[in-house]
């Protein structure tokens, strides 16, 4: 187990530099909830735009123990995924205590696992997420202690709700013990409601807005998400789950394993997949998966286990290339930050190197954007973390909730309007705008009914374009009155909000 533990670590850190945009997102969140005690992306603006309350709290309490930023977040994300095959070898122990070996088969069919080894050291919710899952399985032999901590998964991941729910018909011995369970594991997700009701007057995360029917942000439908993965995995995630399904009488673990494992499938169909590399969604499956696959190997006559453990280590082993890739389209592509395959000489030690886009864009708004003022962005990712000291309003409604609603309802002329009105009470000094190439039309909605709006070309001109991902043409505009200072003060702008963010570095 200690040694599949320390090649899932190595394999990690071959991708460990690699960034996706949302964990700037959760570092913008902390950075204020450290600083001022808001819990806002934008000061004195409530609205919930990070999937989970307790990764964000989490990387607060670190930022003001004076230990924040990129690399603090991927160091924490990659510290869960390590302790990830000790859980699960804890919880297959008791299946065989004859075959104290089995507890090393978990660790087998994650050591190699491309899409574990890529959110390892991302410095996102993932890691901590599975980790949670399988710290429930852990405790099914204790109804009640195990409902209450699924109930708790509510606040690390907004699908919490859909997995404790499951997991309580899982371990409901009868239907007089079901209603008893419900409610301790309902008391958990209530309470953070009402914290959400009187923070940010919304009984869900804003990403649920933006998120849950937003096609521009998926790659996938929900079934080629899943497939993607089970094609991948297919011995994991489906035969020897489905073995374990036939075979897992009496064992609450086992329940408890199988009916999250599902839950997790089921939300990625209902989500349908997103546009984040290596199956983000259904990375809790692989640990889940490896509990119900050590079920079915303990079972076996000792050569045949065996053979099931290797051919396990094999299925991860296929999966190798990939670790350094930015794979969540049908075919796979190196990351051009990440064409070596040797480790980090300083891992979780800035700078980490920002994406040329933001780099060109920093450098382009500069001599109009000033501490204070407002920019309107489809992305809220490296830009915002860089420019900490202005207001960013969210095409897609991430962080927005104007725009979020409207991405939910892209139809509904009212929601329409209060976009376009929010777009226009702010008065952004720049609109960074993607347009899609065949329309000509912006893909963010908020951004399509303000730039469809007449007082926008009254308002804006066009400053510059280039390609960006797809080659659909990234348009910013700078509003009419604004006159650009001069070079040296724009630099001096510039250094001023790098020096605000040592973690991370402009691309070369």
């Amino acid at each position: 187990m200690a040694v599949g533990t320390c090649i899932l670590a190595w394999r990690s850190l071959l991708a460990e530099r690699q960034t996706v945009d949302d964990v700037f997102i959760f570092l913008r969140y902390a950075r204020n909830l450290a600083s001022s005690g808001q819990y806002a992306f934008d000061l004195g603006t409530r609205v919930e735009g990070t999937s989970s309350v307790a990764w964000t709290g989490l990387l607060a309490l670190v930022w003001r123990a004076g230990w924040g930023g990129l690399g603090a977040a991927k160091a924490l994300s990659f510290g869960a995924v390590l302790a990830i095959p000790a859980a699960c070898g804890a919880a297959v122990r008791p299946m065989a205590p004859e075959r104290p070996w089995l507890v090393a088969v978990p660790a087998m069919a994650l050591a190699l696992d491309a899409d574990l080894a890529s959110w390892a050291a991302s410095g996102m919710d993932t890691p901590l997420w599975s980790l949670a899952c399988v710290a429930c399985v852990l405790l099914a032999d204790r109804p009640r202690v195990a409902v209450v901590a699924l109930g708790s998964l509510a606040w690390i991941r907004p699908e919490g709700p859909l997995l404790a729910a499951a997991g309580v018909l899982a371990l409901s011995p009868d239907r007089r013990a079901l209603p008893r369970l419900a409610l301790l594991a309902a008391a958990p997700v209530v309470f953070l409601t009402l914290l959400r009701l009187a923070y940010f007057q919304d009984v869900v995360p804003n990403t649920f807005w933006a998120k849950m029917h937003a096609v521009d942000g998926k790659d996938f439908t929900g079934l080629g998400y899943l497939g993607s993965a089970l094609s991948r995995r297919p011995l994991l995630l489906l035969v020897l789950p489905l073995l374990a399904a036939v075979r897992m009488r009496g064992s609450a673990r086992l329940r408890l394993a199988l009916a999250l494992l599902l839950a997790t499938f089921l939300f990625a169909l209902i989500a349908g997949g997103d546009w984040m590399p290596n199956r983000r969604l259904l990375v809790p499956a692989l640990p889940l998966a490896a509990v119900l696959a050590s079920a079915v190997v303990a079972r076996l006559a000792r050569p045949f286990a065996v053979l099931a453990a290797g051919a396990l280590l094999l299925e991860a082993g296929l999966t190798f290339d990939h670790a350094l890739d930015q794979d969540w389209r049908d075919r796979e592509y190196l990351d051009e930050r990440e064409g070596r395959w040797r480790l980090s000489s300083h891992p979780f030690a800035g700078p980490y190197p920002l994406d040329w886009m933001p780099t060109h864009l920093l450098e382009q708004i500069a001599p109009y954007v000033a501490p204070g003022d407002t920019v309107a962005h489809g992305d809220v990712g490296e830009l915002p973390y860089v420019m900490g000291d202005v207001s960013f309003l969210d095409g897609f409604g991430l962080v927005d909730r104007a725009a979020g609603r409207l991405t939910f309802r892209p139809g509904d002329p009212a929601l329409r309007a209060a976009a376009r009105d929010e777009f226009f009470a702010s008065n952004p000094a720049v609109a960074i705008v993607v347009l899609d190439e065949s329309t000509g039309r912006p893909f963010a909605p908020a951004q399509d009914a303000a730039l469809a709006d007449a007082r926008f070309a009254a308002g804006w001109r066009e400053l510059a374009r280039v390609p960006t991902w797809g080659d659909h043409p990234c348009v910013t505009y700078v509003r009419r009155d604004i006159e650009p200072v001069d070079l040296a003060s724009a630099n001096a702008r510039r250094r001023t909000w790098l020096a605000s963010v040592p973690d991370v570095a402009p691309a070369p």
